[in-house]
């Protein structure tokens, strides 16, 4: 799978791949981004999990110059009933 990232805070556009495993019905996505402060590459991870037929969860990670990762983002997707 591939995925983009587009926004106002970001130096372009980040894309990340990686594959589907339908055991945990989750994708997990890696690429780099520019960092807007340092403007040099970073690591980057991403995580889509379909949770039930209603509910989607997004969760990203930047790695830390130390190596740890930082989660920076979580988004829950719900349909409207």
């Amino acid at each position: 799978f591939v995925s983009t990232w587009i926004d106002n805070m970001g130096m372009g556009i980040m894309v990340m791949k990686g594959p589907w495993d339908a055991a945990t019905k989750t994708m997990t996505l890696k690429g780099k981004m520019v960092d807007p402060g340092t403007k040099g590459e970073i690591a980057v991870r991403e995580t889509f999990k379909i949770i039930d037929d209603n509910t989607q969860e997004m969760e990203m990670f930047i790695t830390m110059p130390d190596g740890t990762e930082f989660k920076n983002m979580n988004i829950k997707f719900t349909r409207k009933k």
